[in-house]
């Protein structure tokens, strides 16, 4: 095993398609050879991601090799009486799918290739390097501009605790190890088999711990990401390192020059919410980004972040001490 290669694990549907050309170009700039893209797609949309994505550094695969739709929803109506929120909730089941389908492709890579992964969403696109492992061991990242409380409540119910203090993992990435991944198998999903994990135990585990936790509807109510980086950091904690990137407000692409501009200030990368219902998402990749919306945003995430880092500091060397 070559310790410097990056394997990368994407669940997409078509519409993303351009971005991950966009993303695995960069990917491919910045990390030379050893880059291996895996893609997760539905079924039907398999030769036209096979015929756009046709690179020896990518491999597309089934979503329904790992579960499918159907036996997902299938495990939501066993486990939803509980709730009162029935409808609601599977409005958004896809939402959760892709997450269910993400988890259990990455622990079974980790578990059959003996290498590390990188979960990476479909709709960002890498600005600068990441380093996204030390030693046998993620490193880990922080989110100064999210903290949704739900997560959090759903991620106690599966971990047991949760650390003293933390910021968000919401970086649109998350990386795991070898030594992370059995960490988070042996302790949380319980599998005796360190050969497989099934999707049908990781789909009733998020299912049953969002129900037992939440009486009343809240939307977004688990992530991978969040789940995976608290396991990470309950294994080994360091201090999060805060990532600037580009994602709120954003009305259109990136020029080359705001590209430029981004990578020079340090931001790591952009994330394009093309499929959001709202009048900045909507056709955002067929228009560039206004330069007054894109300084408005730098500005503003520059200021922010940096007075946010100060108390980040301070946030963690006191909860070292109390604890």
């Amino acid at each position: 095993m070559n310790n410097n290669d990056l394997n990368i694990c994407q669940v997409s549907l078509n519409r993303d398609i351009p971005i991950i050309i966009e993303n695995f170009e960069n990917l491919k700039k910045i990390y030379q050879d050893n880059l291996k893209l895996n893609i997760i797609c539905p079924e039907n949309q398999l030769d036209e991601f096979k015929q756009k994505l046709n690179f020896k550094e990518v491999n597309i695969i089934n979503e329904n090799h790992l579960i499918s739709f159907n036996e997902f929803t299938s495990i939501f109506d066993k486990n939803n009486s509980l709730i009162d929120y029935k409808d609601q909730f599977r409005k958004r089941l896809n939402w959760y799918y892709q997450q269910v389908l993400k988890i259990t492709f990455s622990l079974n890579f980790i578990l059959k290739n003996k290498k590390k992964i990188v979960i990476w969403d479909a709709d960002t696109v890498i600005l600068n390097k990441i380093d996204f492992f030390r030693g046998n061991l993620s490193r880990k990242y922080g989110n100064f501009f999210e903290f949704h409380k739900a997560y959090y409540l759903t991620n106690k119910n599966i971990l047991k605790k949760l650390p003293n203090y933390f910021i968000s993992f919401l970086n649109q990435f998350i990386a795991i190890s070898e030594e992370e991944c059995v960490y988070i198998i042996t302790n949380y999903i319980k599998n005796e088999n360190l050969e497989k994990v099934s999707a049908v135990k990781i789909a009733n585990l998020v299912m049953k711990s969002i129900f037992i936790t939440h009486k009343d509807y809240n939307g977004s109510m688990f992530s991978e990401y969040e789940l995976i980086g608290q396991a990470n950091y309950i294994l080994k904690k360091e201090m999060q390192k805060p990532l600037l990137f580009l994602r709120f407000g954003l009305d259109g692409k990136l020029t080359n020059l705001q590209k430029k501009i981004s990578i020079l200030l340090g931001y790591k990368h952009v994330t394009y919410e093309h499929s959001h219902p709202n009048s900045k998402s909507e056709g955002m990749l067929n228009r560039n980004q206004s330069w007054f919306g894109f300084f408005k945003i730098i500005f503003k995430n520059f200021f922010k972040f940096y007075l946010r880092y100060i108390r980040h500091l301070a946030l963690y060397k006191l909860s070292n001490i109390r604890k």
